[in-house]
């Protein structure tokens, strides 16, 4: 567990312009703390941190920790510090900058004299050692008490979250890659595109293994052995393997990327393997498969290590559902460990949807100023975003997010899980004597030729595959005559269409209730160019939107639209927050509404309350993709590597504690320690942390001695 103390404030880049840093009056950081037995334990400086508070930026007060201002003659403040020149530190009455070592070297009030302070680069980075207690003094350290620390994925670092001694190594330049290839991964089906950024057309990729038709999608489907991790095979052929008579020997696993949604209580794969195992399996014969067809036809003259990737994901996952994608990409292939972040890029499925949308202008006429809704519903997930087209007069045209996009699972297999529900009612007496193979055949023939065409007014005719045993079973009862099942439509849309529209119907109208002004609405995925859906959208909506549309290729509108997004980084240049980001810090106490056992009392005196959630982001908060939260710390950890844990809450009301219900610990931004010339253990450092959340992934860098270092992240693992 790492420390480190409040420094000055930083400035927030692009997006909203310069946000200074200030102390927030009204919550101030924590401090050293009194223990009630007054006695001081030396281990207990590993070093402590507290950043600052950036004002656009929610308003919240000081974030995290132990809060040390910086003496004068330690560190000269920075343009954008609040403090005086040369303080390094605010003018707020809650911190007394006697209690800190002096840059001579000599000591103040309760600390004895600890020498060797100085100043280097200008400024910017400080180093002194730890002051010793007086006698008679004790203190605790304060702010930060993790209730978990994650692994950290630095190599070499010591388990508990970064608390190895590895020096950093600055990161490489961002990488030129001539190449783009975008992944849609998606619940029932996934599928590939690729560009050369020379000429910007895109490609798909149509022909499959054991498969004749050219299609864009191949079935997300891995088949592995019965108490096996080893995966077999993969998509169609996993699927016809699933029909031969040593079926009984294989476990088809399908559906696992609702794995990673942590709102579902998604049963254990049925092979025992973890839902990144699962995502790393299939995404490594996925893209084993199209290397192997690219380098051997049209771009047989380009390496590997030329491609860059984007990674399509549902809006609504969590950040650490992301970070499994990342990994499983890693293990996969795609990309090395040490590879440039620019290499692998994670864009949100709506997102890269919009950007297919604003290309087909000639199709739907967008303007200045006009917002239109991504309504992607996919197989598992349907994700919603509202954007906005900006056209400036002699400027790029751009998109931004306007509302805080939300979506939930409640995709197409859903409408699958209610039909089968229907044909066990339907087929009760027969089912038993039906295998397993004529039961996923069955279910194929609703999948492939019933969902996609309901039109909601029409009876629905399934011919009984020969599989099922039943092909000239008559039961009238049932509505089977001669092999083939009529259902009529009032049961296709009561028992297997509404319970699933109805929720899509919802988060339609949630964000129009977000953006009231919505100029069209955009229905892409495989779902979403259901004919039934579509026209229960615009029976619903059409009198609040000009247009209800499905764009063309609506199936194409997500992996198409990433590899734009991969020729063009700056189509999306504003998003919104979409859940509440912030860190632990120490306010003031209020007696009567903070619990007592919050209380604590800092070393000056002040009574403040403990495990406060202290907001760095807001949820609706516009966030520029280029706009950099930046907050400076000083650490006396060195040569160990440091933690910045972030914590998460989706709820609509604020949090006021950490501890609170819905309040999770999501990250440890892992801030590798350089090596120092020079330095002793211990050694009093001042590094700057900037934080970029207008991005799909919350990304950190680290600013030491003037140079920058990408921090590692580990998130919470819950999920894989």
């Amino acid at each position: 567990m790492s420390h480190y103390s409040y420094i000055q404030g930083g400035q927030g880049q692009g997006g909203q312009g310069q946000n200074y840093g200030t102390y927030d009056q009204n919550a101030y950081p924590p401090q050293h703390q009194y223990q009630q037995q007054q006695q001081y334990q030396q281990q207990q400086y590993d070093g402590y941190s507290s950043p600052i508070i950036n004002k656009n930026n929610g308003g919240g007060s000081a974030p995290p920790y132990s809060a040390y201002p910086v003496a004068s003659g330690m560190l000269a403040a920075s343009p954008s510090s609040v403090g005086g020149p040369g303080n390094g530190y605010s003018s707020s009455p809650a911190f007394n900058p006697s209690y800190i070592n002096g840059g001579g070297g000599g000591g103040h009030d309760n600390y004895n004299g600890g020498g060797n302070g100085y100043s280097v680069n200008n400024g910017t980075t400080a180093y002194g050692n730890v002051p010793v207690s007086a006698a008679g003094h004790s203190f605790q350290q304060g702010g930060l008490t993790y209730q978990q620390t994650l692994p950290s994925t630095q190599p070499g670092t010591q388990g508990g979250g970064g608390t190895g001694e590895v020096m950093a190594q600055a990161p490489q330049p961002e990488g030129e890659y001539p190449v783009v290839m975008a992944i849609d991964f998606g619940t029932t089906f996934s599928g590939v595109a690729f560009a050369l950024k020379a000429d910007g057309e895109v490609h798909d990729i149509l022909k499959w293994p054991r498969h004749l038709a050219r299609y864009p999608k191949t079935p997300t489907l891995s088949l592995y052995k019965k108490d096996s991790k080893k995966i077999l095979d993969w998509g169609h052929a996993a699927r016809l393997a699933m029909l031969k008579p040593a079926a009984k020997d294989y476990c088809l696993l399908r559906k696992f990327k609702l794995q990673l949604d942590e709102s579902l209580d998604a049963a254990p794969l049925e092979n025992g393997s973890t839902a990144l195992q699962a995502v790393t399996d299939y995404l490594k014969k996925l893209h084993g498969y199209v290397m192997m067809e690219l380098m051997k036809g049209m771009l047989k003259s380009f390496e590997p290590g030329q491609f860059q990737y984007c990674l399509t994901v549902p809006a609504m996952w969590s950040d650490a559902a992301k970070n499994t994608m990342r990994q499983a990409a890693i293990g996969a292939g795609l990309i090395q460990e040490g590879d440039p972040p620019n290499r692998l890029t994670l864009i949100s499925e709506p997102e890269a949807a919009a950007i297919y949308c604003e290309r087909k202008v000639e199709h739907f006429q967008l303007k200045d100023k006009d917002r239109f809704m991504i309504c992607d519903a996919g197989g598992g997930t349907v994700d919603l975003i509202v954007f906005e087209v900006s056209e400036p007069p002699g400027k790029e045209r751009h998109l931004k997010e306007v509302t805080r996009g939300h979506g939930a699972s409640c995709g197409s297999t859903f409408l699958d899980a209610n039909m089968e529900k229907l044909l066990e009612r339907k087929f009760k007496r027969y089912r038993k004597t039906i295998k397993a193979c004529g039961w996923a055949s069955l279910m194929d023939t609703f999948v492939d030729m019933v969902k996609p065409m309901f039109n909601g007014q029409e009876d629905v005719l399934m011919q009984i595959p020969q599989a099922t045993g039943l092909e000239d079973l008559n039961d009238p009862d049932i509505g089977l005559e001669d092999g083939v099942l009529c259902v009529s439509a009032e049961e296709m849309r009561s028992e297997v269409f509404e319970p699933v529209i109805s929720d899509v119907l919802d988060l339609i109208r949630k964000q129009l209730h977000q953006s009231q002004n919505c100029w069209a609405i955009f229905m892409i995925g495989g779902f979403g160019s259901s004919r039934y859906l579509e026209e229960r959208v615009r029976k619903e909506f059409g009198h609040l939107v000009g247009m209800v549309a499905v764009p063309p290729r609506p199936e194409l509108a997500v992996v198409r639209g990433a590899v734009y997004a991969g020729l063009n980084t700056k189509t999306i240049n504003m998003r919104v927050a979409r859940r509440w980001y912030g860190v632990d810090a120490n306010m003031p106490f209020e007696e009567g509404v903070d619990p007592e056992s919050k209380k604590i009392i800092s070393h000056d005196g002040h009574i403040r309350c403990k495990e406060r959630f202290s907001v760095y982001v807001r949820p609706g908060q516009q966030i520029g993709v280029d706009e950099c939260v930046s907050k400076e710390y000083v650490t006396w950890s060195y040569p160990k590597g440091l933690d910045s844990p972030l914590y998460v809450c989706n709820s609509p009301n604020q949090p006021k504690y950490i501890t609170d219900p819905g309040v999770q610990k999501i990250a440890d931004f892992h801030i590798p320690m350089p090596e120092i010339p020079g330095a002793q253990p211990r050694t009093r450092v001042v590094f700057k942390l900037n934080m970029y959340f207008g991005l799909t992934e919350v990304r950190a860098e680290a600013v030491i001695n003037g140079n920058t270092y990408t921090t590692i992240c580990s998130f919470g693992r819950a999920s894989q």
